[in-house]
């Protein structure tokens, strides 16, 4: 038995201590060459009509795992098991837990997941699959038995096949119940009950999808980008543009070599060849340093400021042809409305969030599906939003969500002891108009007055982007992307007589201009050095305004945040305490740093190089670290922490069907909705009791719709 503080389930949560049975479930399933979860998300290959259960593997508490048939397997699970005092373990729950729930309508009184708690403690890029979590851990090998199982069926096998298969499967049963011995010591109470509610939202969803309007959108961006790529004469070769092929019985069918769309899109799916035919019409591609590799590659990205002076260039062909680049690479509407369509065919969504998908524990979208990205209403491109807007509630119900304002940049000010900005969040100021009225040296108003609509927006961007160390160069690409969702921004020579910038001292450093005359865009390379000079005062502004962040302008021997993560990343080398953060929140020790919550952000094989360099192992590459990089990383997870927290608390009294990072959604009766949207703003807006004085906000929206919500 385990001892937990664990999520008990009625209506929605409440919470208990009480003694849990637990038990290791591990199906093992049915796939073929084409039926296989390598296919298929998760979700389609439970759900298919295909699928079939071969047989079970089982563990009940620490006696000796068995493995048992299809049908025996339903009448243990419905007669055997008490699942209101049964914690359930698999590797990977999101699958066990859907069969479990989907084909045999069963609820555990908890999920323990051991593939989301490898995520957290050995990294989310680890590799945390069962065979190389029982190497990294010394638990023994998985085995490899069911490549031959193979198009199999259930009546397919012989007794001795089968009892081999079960052997095999009886052993994942026993090596995932050693993994969740060796993780359930490290995990606290809470970050179990996160586990639990992020599988619940995929076993168990509430949110509907509607299939009607996602297939219209589908068919909608299909016909203009085949409208698109025919007035280009880019017609599939093989079906002459109808979409339409002979088949081998004399009939026709959809045309494999164009998906049955008519057109061929692969020149533009490919850069090298759209970069071939950029040249064949005399424009050479501009390219850009690779983010991960740091090579030049070309900048096809639509907010690419090369790929902008494209989409605008007077010449229609060129526009033309980036705009066909631009719709095809992207698959918002065509690929990710047509999964959520067929997922709405099946049944109600299955919201697929990885738990500690990322290094800040933050949670990552999963299943091809990333419910942690969808577009609300762009004036620019409109039809992005259709996810949200194809997203409801079951009859008499609402969607109700509840955001997390500025939820980073207040923790960045509290943190860094930064009090003047504190005390502007917690008066409710707005600190974006403020910043604003700082940096143009007037009274910049931002929600009152539409001429401030550019000033207030270069003050939040100050706000929420330049505490965490960007320099000019990548700030000014930003303006010029549409930093933060916004239109792009070019600072002009007006905006430098009114900010009263003085270029000369950037103009006569040789490397600014040389790195300005390297950047790819639309711009000729005067406009560019003013749209920089403007950007980098900008910068040294806010860097100037909130010193104990930055640690510009202190007194000899005193730290801004950033320097002060200097010191925290050699002691994290030197494997040396050192407590830091607001109230001594966080503390140090090797490769490591321990956080309100006992997890540890950890930062495996910390080093220095002897230029001074800090990397550190991400469990595929080594990864540069510095001080306001891991001042990024802190807050990130303090947030994600606080968030945490507050998802625990509103799952008390409310379902939580879907986060996104500041945001949490529930569905609740129409008639209690302004109820719960109170509460949960209230519960959003609580402080945490490890963070006094950290003042935060939330606010949030009802609606039948996800995006009516916004």
């Amino acid at each position: 038995m385990v001892d937990l503080r664990v999520l008990g389930r009625v209506q929605a949560y409440s919470l208990e201590t009480r003694l849990m049975d637990t038990l290791v479930l591990d199906w093992e399933t049915f796939y073929s060459q084409e039926f296989s979860l390598s296919k298929m998300t998760t979700e389609a290959y439970v759900r298919d009509p295909r699928f079939e259960e071969i047989l079970l593997g089982v563990k009940v508490n620490d006696t000796p795992a068995f493995w048992i048939m299809p049908d025996r397997a339903a009448t243990f699970l419905q007669r055997e098991v008490n699942w209101s005092e049964t914690a359930l373990i698999c590797h990977h729950s999101h699958f066990d837990g859907l069969i479990l729930a989907h084909h045999h309508g069963i609820r555990p009184a908890m999920h323990i997941d051991t593939l989301s708690m490898a995520r957290i403690l050995d990294g989310p890029k680890a590799g945390n699959s069962l065979e190389e979590l029982c190497i990294r851990h010394g638990i023994g090998r998985k085995g490899n038995y069911v490549t031959f199982a193979k198009n199999k069926r259930a009546a397919d096998f012989t007794a001795a096949e089968r009892a081999e298969y079960g052997a095999y499967c009886v052993n994942d049963c026993e090596r995932t119940y050693d993994l969740a011995q060796i993780f359930l010591e490290q995990m606290p109470a809470d970050e179990l009950k996160l586990v639990d509610l992020t599988v619940r939202m995929f076993t168990e969803p509430k949110l509907l999808g509607n299939e009607a309007q996602l297939r219209g959108a589908v068919t909608t961006e299909q016909k203009r980008k085949r409208d698109l790529l025919t007035e280009l004469g880019y017609e599939c070769k093989v079906c002459g543009g109808s979409g339409q092929a002979p088949d081998m019985f004399n009939g026709v069918s959809p045309c494999k070599a164009c998906d049955g769309l008519g057109i061929n899109k692969k020149p533009f799916n490919s850069s090298d060849k759209f970069a071939a035919i950029l040249r064949s019409i005399g424009v050479e591609p501009k390219t850009k340093p690779s983010p991960t590799t740091g090579e030049q590659i070309f900048a096809f990205a639509r907010t690419d400021p090369a790929m902008q002076e494209m989409l605008e260039d007077p010449d229609d062909v060129i526009r033309a042809l980036a705009e066909a680049r631009v719709s095809i690479r992207s698959g918002i509407v065509e690929t990710r409305a047509q999964r959520f369509a067929d997922m709405a065919s099946r049944g109600p969504l299955c919201v697929y969030l990885n738990y500690g998908g990322a290094h800040t524990f933050r949670w990552s979208g999963g299943d091809a599906t990333n419910f942690q990205n969808m577009s609300n209403a762009n004036a620019n491109r409109p039809e992005l939003a259709v996810l949200k807007q194809s997203i409801y509630a079951p009859d008499g119900y609402r969607i109700v969500c509840s955001d997390s304002a500025q939820g980073e940049a207040r923790l960045l000010a509290w943190v860094a002891n930064q009090h003047d900005l504190v005390e502007a969040f917690a008066q409710g100021r707005d600190v974006y108009s403020e910043h604003a009225s700082t940096v143009y040296g007037r009274p910049i108003d931002r929600k009152k007055n539409p001429a401030d609509k550019i000033p207030g927006h270069v003050g939040k961007v100050g706000i929420l982007s330049f505490g965490f160390g960007s320099g000019w160069f990548k700030a000014a690409t930003e303006f010029l992307k549409g930093a933060l969702g916004a239109k792009p921004i070019i600072f002009t020579v007006a905006d430098m007589e009114s900010l009263q910038v003085d270029p000369s001292p950037f103009l006569n450093n040789p490397k600014h201009v040389q790195r300005v005359a390297e950047m790819p865009s639309r711009l000729n390379l005067n406009d560019r050095l003013i749209h920089c000079c403007v950007t980098k005062a900008l910068v040294d502004r806010y860097r100037k305004r909130y010193p104990q962040i930055t640690g510009v302008g202190l007194p000899p021997g005193q730290k801004g945040c950033w320097q002060m993560m200097e010191d925290v990343i050699t002691a994290m080398i030197e494997g040396r305490e050192m407590v830091f953060g607001a109230h001594g929140i966080m503390r140090t020790g090797k490769d490591h740093i321990l956080m309100p919550n006992n997890l540890k952000l950890n930062y495996h094989g910390i080093e220095r190089s002897e230029d001074g360099t800090a990397t550190y192992w991400d469990g595929r590459s080594r990864t540069k670290i510095y001080g306001s990089l891991a001042t990024e990383n802190i807050i990130q997870c303090l947030h994600r922490i606080i968030v945490g927290e507050q998802m625990i608390e509103v799952a008390k009294e409310l379902p939580v069907v879907l986060m996104t990072h500041d945001e949490i959604v529930c569905v609740v009766e129409e008639n209690a909705a302004d109820v719960a949207l109170q509460y949960m703003n209230s519960v959003l807006a609580t402080t945490p009791t490890w963070a006094t004085g950290l003042p935060l906000s939330a606010e949030g929206g009802i609606g039948v719709t996800y995006a009516e919500c916004k």
